[in-house]
């Protein structure tokens, strides 16, 4: 008898089953939202060893927090009922259908590697080992970013017996030789599994091929690890000597920790120029007085080197005309002070020297003195770093702040920069170069919307699916850890109507769009406009005034029917784009939510594929990323609204396709009006 309903959950669909548990796709009617449920199956409630490895899980899951473990939301079932445990449902499939898709770049399974190695050093940090990493427990959510599951359980129609006649936990085309012989396991059993795992996403294909069981364990226990370059000649050499470390028959032989592996892996892919992080602290970001002198030191012998290389260029101005505009002039702002000891709440991000580079505007327009849309700044995403430029493309300088993922960068009014980074809000003063952390919440809740309304009074924080409008208030925010703690705050409006995600303003600030996901639709992605009555949000709820894109989108057949991005004029015209192609680059559309129409408008010769399309602070002009179909360059462009469907050749805005290495990286640009 199919299940219908897991105590207030009602089944959806079943997601898969193995030897030892049936996951189902639900729907929570309290919280809005789709989830997964994990469920022992009747038949197997009197099996004491599968309930206690069920158990076991259950009480792994729930110990471990981290951003990229797949959360817990619910335990349910009792002694004579049948255990149930609720997680988030990861819409974005699992590695093992992406690798199934086609090979993955270096670059872009160095950045699954680095957010998968951080997983799996917390939880080795608290004694537990996952010891069955394989693409299938690599789960992707509906903005692919991957996450780790299945943690401590081994499925009984996979697990195998070794040569010693021992059971022994694992899959058998990911196991460890210490794993297949029977044998106690540490740690590196995992990086042994991340090592295969890495072979497999370069490759498409496993490291050891043999058809049964224990000729799979053989193959890991005695044969040699093969040559990745055999497959993959295009890859650095140092790859298979990576590939062949972690997957050592010696466990002494291997990489120390995960971070060790991604670490080495990330030099070479991104050739030094990006490095995990040593430590997460604040504190270990400081300075010292000795420390910081060396650093001018340094500094400085860059500043002679760089003066140096830009003489040298000038005779080569001819082949080298990147470098040089008609005005442009090498520029480098001096480093800013370290924080005081005392100082927790901000941190000074260092400021990478780049040549100033002149460069014509994104558009066909004639030059006007007046600056186009009302933009003087644009910040966006090259991977995890944070730049800035002018419009332009001019001033392109690189901020560093960490290695975290960040999203949802947002222009306050008075000029600040905020965004989302580990799960916390931070504001940085762009002329200060200095970022302060606002408020962070634990791991397991979700935040994925913090905007500050126009007048710069209130703010939207999107957590955990629900929505709470409560005042601009930088001291209150500090003390937030808890969605639960901002229902304590004083004036704080707490809607949970819908399951929502990002958000924007009105211009009035009384009306919002939000991201949700809506379970109405089988394209779960639609963004609402909202009335919302603040002074009277206790009695009055958001009024829904528009679905979009609803039904009135005729997506490509090739489409997902997922909105990646979107952007509101404040009034009635809408940006949004669905995905195609690497991760969220898709066919752009304007929707009219006055004359409820929607127009696919893709503005570069009719061709695919764009995403983060802005609009600028004057609606006068849109900023869009644009990845032509067939090619993974990517470009910015900065054109006149008004010119839209016009045969202009519009021009990208130049050196863009220097900065990006990935053909699937999310710049997300935010235009800061002019301050």
């Amino acid at each position: 008898m199919a299940l219908d309903k897991v105590g207030r959950y009602k089944i959806k669909s079943e997601l898969g089953h193995g030897g030892m548990a049936t996951v189902y796709r639900a729907f929570d009617p309290v919280s809005n939202r789709e989830v997964a449920i994990k469920i022992l199956p009747r038949e197997l409630l009197n099996n004491l060893v599968t309930r206690a490895r069920f158990k076991r899980e259950l009480k792994l899951v729930t110990s471990l927090e981290h951003p990229a473990i797949v959360p817990v939301y619910d335990v349910g079932g009792d002694e004579d009922h049948q255990p149930f445990f609720v997680m988030r449902y990861m819409s974005g499939g699992s590695l093992s259908e992406m690798i199934k898709k086609g090979r993955f770049s270096l670059r872009d399974a160095a950045l699954i590697i680095e957010r998968l190695a951080s997983a799996l050093d917390h939880a080795h940090s608290r004694g537990v080992i996952h010891r069955d990493i394989k693409p299938d427990n690599v789960l992707f959510d509906a903005s692919n970013n991957p996450y780790l599951s299945d943690f401590g359980v081994a499925k009984v129609t996979e697990s195998l017996i070794s040569a010693t006649g021992r059971e022994v936990i694992g899959t058998p085309a990911y196991i460890s030789p210490e794993q297949a012989l029977g044998e106690n396991v540490d740690h590196r059993a995992d990086v042994y599994g991340l090592g295969a795992m890495l072979y497999e996403m370069l490759t498409g294909e496993r490291p050891f091929g043999k058809d049964t069981v224990i000729g799979l364990a053989l193959q890991h226990v005695n044969d040699p690890v093969p040559n990745v370059l055999k497959v993959r000649p295009d890859l650095p050499g140092e790859v298979d000597v990576i590939i062949k470390t972690a997957m050592a028959k010696n466990r002494e032989k291997r990489y120390a920790t995960t971070i060790d592996l991604a670490r080495e892996l990330n030099r070479v892919a991104f050739g030094g120029e990006r490095t995990m992080p040593q430590a997460t602290t604040l504190v270990d970001r400081q300075t010292s007085p000795g420390s910081l002198s060396k650093r001018v030191g340094w500094i400085m012998a860059g500043l002679i080197l760089l003066i140096a290389i830009a003489g040298g260029a000038y005779g080569f101005r001819g082949q080298l005309p990147f470098l040089f505009g008609p005005a442009s002039t090498p520029t480098v702002l001096a480093p800013q002070p370290s924080p005081t000891a005392g100082t927790t709440a901000t941190f000074t991000p260092e400021l990478t020297p780049t040549l100033a580079i002149t460069a014509t505007l994104g558009t066909a327009m004639p030059e006007v003195s007046s600056i186009p849309g009302g933009a003087d700044k644009v910040a966006f995403l090259v991977g995890n770093q944070l730049y800035l430029m002018d419009v332009d493309g001019n001033n392109l300088i690189q901020v560093r702040t960490d290695n975290s993922i960040k999203t949802d960068l947002y222009w306050i009014p008075d000029g600040r920069l905020t965004y989302i980074s580990r799960n916390c809000v931070y504001i940085l003063d762009v002329d200060a170069l200095q970022a302060q952390q606002v408020m962070c919440f634990v791991s397991n809740e979700v935040l994925e919307g913090f905007k500050v309304s126009p007048d710069g009074k209130m703010t939207a924080i999107s957590i955990q699916r629900t929505l709470n409008i409560l005042p601009f208030d930088l001291q209150a925010l500090q003390d937030v850890d808890t969605r639960f703690s901002l229902l304590t705050l004083k004036e704080n409006c707490f809607y949970n109507q819908y399951a929502f995600r990002q958000i924007l303003w009105s211009k009035t600030g009384t009306q919002l769009a939000a991201h949700v996901v809506d379970t109405e639709l089988v394209s779960s992605d639609q963004v609402f406009l909202l009335n919302v009555d603040i002074p009277k949000c206790a009695t009055v709820g958001p009024v829904r005034l528009a679905k979009i894109p609803g039904t009135r989108v005729d997506f490509n057949k090739e489409s997902n029917k997922r909105i990646t991005s979107f952007d509101w004029d404040g009034d009635h015209l809408f940006l949004l784009n669905d995905s195609i192609r690497n991760d969220g680059f898709g066919d752009l559309y304007l929707y009219d939510s006055q004359a409820r129409q929607a127009e696919r408008i893709n503005p570069i010769d009719g061709n695919c594929c764009y995403r983060d399309a802005r609009w600028s602070p004057d609606k006068t002009y849109i900023f869009f990323v644009f990845q032509r179909f067939g090619t993974n360059d990517i470009e910015f462009y900065y054109i006149p609204y008004a010119d839209l469907g016009k045969s202009n050749a519009w021009v990208p805005i130049p050196n863009m396709d220097t900065l990006f290495s990935t053909p699937r990286e999310k710049p997300q640009p935010a235009l800061r009006p002019i301050q």
